[in-house]
């Protein structure tokens, strides 16, 4: 439709319509907007938004001075200035909307999204058309300068602080300075439903970030005062249903069932894999500490167009493609310390299950055949499920509206997804009531959940790019079918970024998990994944990762220092104590200071802080070369701490030396342990004999290969340089 459709007001609606249109843009875009009566006092975007209008019609008819004037009045009470000659189509909203200016000759489609300090500008002094245009749709990060007469498509983002001077075709992504094109979204309508391809780039207002940021932390001050008051000690997870932190409740008290998505085992595992299962992981081993009864359910989806294609690459049946890469999942999970669910299931161990909740669909109305040939698809009627979004907070009519067809036009509706795929000549087919053919890719879950869980379950999880469609269409299936709720809560880790794109085999910029391990121990791997909060993006680099291999060799090393200490022992007296270090009291609320921050939706990061702040004062008190019992008695306690913790995250589970052995072969040093020791007696024998020069260069040579010498009272140590 052509963007000058809402521009006339007398072509299509009436004023009010258009200002209402505004209006309950505000509560389909906003979640923090609760009443009518607070967004019309508070709203400064709506404030400047409703003067426009009045401006504008003012405008059309010419009266003189007013529409000016207009526009200076909202610029003085909201910040905010639109020229009253602007085009603006209905269900604009401006968030958070000081600083935003847009020009006499700006023109903006309907349902665009502006955040604070955007400006719409113009170039050169010339009369006719110097502003932009913007279609439908478009979303406008904080702070983002569109200059000149560009031509901005439809469904388009713009990042925060991105200075755009170039046209934009619909369902791009921009940003930067100045800005540039790095991805096309788009939503298509397959077999498999609503498909949502390349959607990598979440454009985060500044605000918002600081707004959940000030959040979290007044959420932490809560929870601690009710601790002290004695009403506080209950675990918070955030529920992407309800975008909010709640209070962990499980359906049956003592009990926990939870369920992740698993891997499509069509090629070896990337980080982002890692990530999911290591923070599934975590979870899992969390609630056992915490005393739960925990069933922990994965997938492995064992039959997909993926995996078929692959076979047919490689010249080898479906089923051995999956399962060739089932086992280097196991392999590379191991390596990285995940445990194993206590079910795993594989989506065609379950075909009878899935059949069984395709037919009650049927039955109840929810779902539909199709002729196909001999065989027949069945497909899942999206309208017929009222809540249909719930979980992805998308509106059906906005994806319909954008999105590209490539489907079957004998689906009732385009956005319907398929339960149940009629076979295909060449392709795996299990019998079935409506002929030949194999599952489509949601129903799976649902009926593995079912069996294994129940029709009700505490969690379901995994990355944020299965929110949609993905979990979304297992919502409407499992709930259509069983009438109740499917899930508690909803948690989904964050996406792992390469120069801020999401990480993807769609993509090509993803690293294999093996290939990270030729060049880092699994332990670094674990650390540095786990040193982001999982809902938070997590910016992939080889920095990161050393900085991560620095964090572990340090704590390693203070733990040699700790075995050195006492190794030494004491001979009872008091001597000098550890006076001037704050570890004893640190130790005496370590346990709850880590319980609340895992406690806090899983914070990981903040328990490592914790973890290496002990580190950090155990390193101070052995600084002040303390001795005596109590002292030993001290440290020994602090390593039992840090091995306790430890555990709970599967970390630090090693000896120093284990740790530096691992680490030579992983940086491949052209030298054995024997090799090593084998150098430290001859640089021994020559200090010995006092050849300095030849004790120096034996510790030279290793120090080349990058094996550092430590020299103690009994001995000679050797460990391996960080680099």
């Amino acid at each position: 439709m052509p963007l000058n459709r809402t521009f006339q007001y007398n072509n299509c609606m009436g004023f009010w319509d258009t200002v209402k249109r505004d209006f309950q843009a505000i509560f389909r875009l906003d979640p923090a907007a609760r009443s009518t009566v607070e967004v019309l006092l508070t709203y400064p975007g709506f404030h400047a938004i409703f003067i426009y209008r009045v401006a504008h019609v003012l405008w059309d008819l010419k009266v003189p001075v007013v529409p000016r004037l207009l526009q200076h009045i909202a610029r003085f009470f909201t910040g905010i200035e639109i020229h009253p000659a602007a085009k603006i189509g209905t269900g604009i909203f401006i968030d958070h909307g000081m600083g935003v200016v847009i020009g006499e000759t700006a023109e903006i489609g309907d349902c665009c999204l502006l955040y604070q300090g955007v400006t719409l500008g113009g170039t050169g002094k010339e009369k006719g058309k110097r502003h932009p245009t913007l279609g439908n749709q478009v979303v406008v990060g904080a702070g983002a300068k569109i200059l000149g007469p560009v031509r901005i498509g439809n469904y388009v983002k713009i990042g925060a602080n991105s200075v755009v001077l170039i046209e934009a075709p619909d369902y791009s992504i921009i940003v930067g300075v100045p800005g540039r094109i790095i991805k096309k979204k788009i939503v298509r309508l397959e077999d498999e439903g609503l498909v949502e391809l390349l959607d990598h780039v979440k454009l985060l207002d500044p605000v918002d970030e600081r707004i959940n940021e000030l959040r979290d932390q007044i959420d932490r001050l809560t929870e601690r005062i009710e601790k002290i008051e004695g009403r506080g000690g209950r675990m918070k997870i955030f529920n992407t249903l309800t975008g909010s932190k709640e209070d962990f409740v499980p359906l049956t008290p003592g009990k926990i069932g939870m369920y992740a998505c698993g891997v499509t085992v069509y090629d070896y595992c990337h980080i982002g894999h890692a990530r999911s299962a290591i923070v599934f992981d975590i979870m899992s081993r969390y609630f056992r500490y915490k005393g739960f009864d925990m069933r922990f359910v994965k997938n492995f989806t064992d039959i997909d167009d993926k995996i078929i294609r692959r076979a047919n690459e490689e010249g080898v049946s479906w089923d051995a493609v999956a399962k060739k890469y089932i086992a280097e999942y196991y392999a590379d999970m191991d390596a990285l310390g995940v445990a194993r669910a206590d079910i795993e299931p594989k989506a065609t161990e379950h075909i009878l299950e899935m059949i069984a909740v395709v037919r009650g669909l049927i039955e109840k109305g929810f779902a539909y055949e199709v002729q196909e040939g001999e065989n027949r698809s069945v497909y899942f009627s999206v309208d017929k499920f009222s809540g249909y979004g719930k979980l992805s907070k998308k509106e059906l009519d906005d994806l319909l509206s954008g999105a590209r067809v490539n489907v079957d036009e004998r689906k009732k509706s385009p956005a319907d997804f398929a339960l149940w795929k009629a076979s295909k000549e060449g392709e795996p087919w299990w019998e079935s009531p409506w002929g030949k053919g194999r599952p489509g890719w949601h129903i799976e879950c649902t009926a593995m959940v079912i069996k294994h869980l129940g029709e009700s379950i505490d969690i379901h999880g995994g990355g944020a790019d299965l929110i949609f469609p993905h979990h979304e269409n297992e919502i409407a299936q499992s709930e259509a079918y069983t009438g109740k709720p499917f899930a508690r809560y909803w948690v989904h880790n964050g996406f792992i970024t390469i120069d801020k794109e999401k990480m993807s085999k769609s993509l090509g910029n993803f690293f294999t998990i093996r290939d990270i391990l030729a060049r880092y121990d699994a332990e670094v791997i674990r650390l540095f994944l786990l040193s982001s909060h999982y809902r938070s993006p997590i910016e992939f680099s080889h920095e990161q990762l050393r900085d991560a291999e620095s964090s572990l060799d340090r704590f390693y090393s203070t733990v040699s220092r700790i075995d050195d200490f006492i190794a030494k022992g004491s001979d009872g007296s008091v001597k000098n104590s550890a006076q001037g270090c704050a570890l004893e009291s640190m130790l005496a609320e370590f346990k709850d200071r880590f319980e609340e921050g895992m406690d806090d939706d899983f914070n990981t990061a903040l328990a490592l802080g914790l973890i290496f702040e002990l580190v950090r004062e155990i390193n101070r008190c052995l600084d002040l070369r303390p001795s005596g019992t109590d002292t030993v008695k001290l440290i020994a306690r602090a390593k039992e701490v840090l091995k306790n913790t430890g555990n709970v995250l599967n970390l630090f589970s090693r000896t120093p030396h284990t740790w530096n052995v691992d680490l030579l072969k992983v940086k491949k040093i052209p030298l054995s342990e024997n090799d090593i020791e084998e150098k430290i007696r001859e640089r021994k024998a020559a200090r010995d004999s006092k050849d300095w020069s030849k004790a120096d260069a034996v510790r030279k040579q290793l120090e080349d290969s990058g094996v550092i010498l430590e020299d103690k009272k009994d001995g000679t140590d050797w460990k391996i340089k960080i680099f």
